[in-house]
């Protein structure tokens, strides 16, 4: 215990330097004295935090020049890359204890990081005063969690993006725009589908496209129609195709901690690994939901994701992001990505979330208005499909079943090296989803839950009117 607040002594010693090479060269001995003392795994992760975050803050300071930024981030990927720093983060994930994850969670959320706080607070000449309300409160640890989280690139890129105020007017629940009286049989199965489709009713749109294309496809005035029939059967199938994984043959399980099912396999004629993961936890489906749902703060959460963007909202429950991604021993990874969101609660009682890579699908990015450079200083994952299926069991408690194919582009590598991996990365992630569910409330994503409240009620409602409660 007396070496970690002799720690934290030197850290408070090294923030009040004024000079960045003085203040480099004492994280260096810090570091260099952390990685051969005697502490457990778990403080040597928090003051290795502590150290990254007070870099990560002298790299964010306008007045840096090149040269000085150059060494900041030297600096953080010879932490990065330490071999003893790997081997106590995978020691950490291989602990099954609530404990030691609330503790991982806290440390990556950066609560854990008293001494970055303290300087951050300090460079930026005491910034605002402590808020009286607990809401205010929160809402103040969104924006230092947003604005502290670690980039080892500049943020400057050509990638299209909406306003806060655009996605918040897009975000929003349905309006009654396809309950009008129709001219004919054909505009009646038109409007009832795109008012099924408004309520992110996949299934039920589809009956009614597809009942239109069926009866109506010689029809002249069929073809005004056309392109959204299309859309809505393109949309069913590649649901139905992917959603089929999560009750496919062959996965091999891995484990089981704290309630939390981890399986895997290796598909035909590919070099990736797909990993399911269940579990059953005592919250309410729509605070689940609305943790993957507010991308900006999926850092929280993601292990190695350092920051995720909405590029463009193109309705309430479908988003296109950007999320960039930060391995160990490996270049910086990005992945640009479609996430669909479908009520499917009168069809198999889910809710059901899709996503997959798009920044190939020149078709859909064009269609829809979105810019993404062919190349990135980032090498480009592949997301084939990620399934995130929330299963509401009473007003109080959900089941969760999440399953994912990633291809990271990474050459040589064994596939028996990439399950490893991905079975650390799947466990991680879903023990973190359970923590924040668990305290979410308390969590930075409570404050902008209450933004978008108006959203979030009406999905509330789908949950009462299906649950009966």
């Amino acid at each position: 215990m007396q070496k970690n607040v002799n720690f934290h002594e030197m850290l408070q010693q090294v923030i009040k330097l004024e000079n960045i090479n003085e203040e480099l060269e004492n994280l260096k001995i810090i570091f260099s004295e952390l990685i051969s003392s005697s502490l457990n795994d778990n403080q040597k992760l928090n003051i290795y935090y502590e150290i990254n975050l007070i870099l990560t803050s002298l790299l964010e300071q306008t007045n840096r020049s090149i040269e000085e930024k150059i060494e900041i981030k030297n600096l953080m990927n010879i932490m990065m890359n330490n071999m003893e720093v790997q081997e106590f983060m995978y020691r950490i994930a291989d602990e099954e204890t609530n404990q030691i994850q609330e503790v991982r969670s806290l440390s990556i959320n950066y609560k854990a990081s008293r001494i970055g706080r303290a300087y951050i607070t300090q460079r930026a000449e005491q910034q605002q005063q402590q808020q009286h309300t607990e809401n205010k409160m929160l809402t103040l640890n969104v924006d230092i969690c947003q604005e502290q989280q670690i980039q080892f690139y500049d943020n400057n890129n050509n990638y299209s993006q909406q306003s806060k105020e655009e996605q918040s007017l897009i975000q929003s629940p349905p309006s009654k725009k396809y309950i009008e009286i129709a001219q004919d049989e054909l505009s009646e199965l038109i409007n009832r589908s795109k008012y099924e489709f408004d309520q992110t009713k996949i299934d039920q749109a589809y009956e009614y496209a597809k009942l239109a294309q069926d009866k109506f496809k010689s029809d002249i005035n069929y073809q005004q129609h056309a392109e959204y029939v299309d859309q809505i059967i393109v949309q069913y199938n590649y649901l139905i195709d992917n959603v089929k994984e999560l009750d496919s043959d062959g996965w091999i399980f891995d484990g089981q901690s704290n309630g939390i099912s981890v399986k895997y396999k290796f598909p035909e004629n590919t070099s990736t690994a797909s990993m399911l993961m269940e579990t059953k936890i005592p919250v309410n489906a729509i605070r689940v939901l609305a943790l993957v749902n507010e991308m900006d703060l999926n850092y929280l959460w993601v292990p190695f994701c350092k920051r995720t963007y909405v590029n463009k909202v193109l309705n309430r429950a479908c988003k296109v992001c950007t999320s960039e991604m930060y391995f160990p021993l490996i270049p910086d990874r990005e992945c640009v990505f479609v996430g669909e969101g479908y009520d499917r609660l009168s069809v198999n009682g889910t809710i059901t979330l899709l996503s997959r890579s798009v920044d190939s699908d020149k078709e859909f990015l064009e269609k829809n208005g979105i810019f993404i450079p062919e190349k990135s200083k980032f090498i480009r994952m592949y997301i084939k499909y990620y399934i995130f299926e929330i299963t509401p069991i009473d007003k109080d408690s959900c089941s969760i079943r999440a399953c994912t194919n990633v291809n990271p582009k990474i050459s040589m590598v064994p596939n028996s090296v990439l399950a490893y991996i991905g079975r650390k990365f799947a466990h991680i992630l879903i023990q973190k989803i359970v923590n924040f569910a668990k305290t979410f409330e308390k969590s930075p994503f409570y404050p902008v839950y209450l933004e978008h409240i108006e959203f979030y009620n009406w999905l509330e409602e789908k949950l009462k009117n299906h649950l009966k409660y």
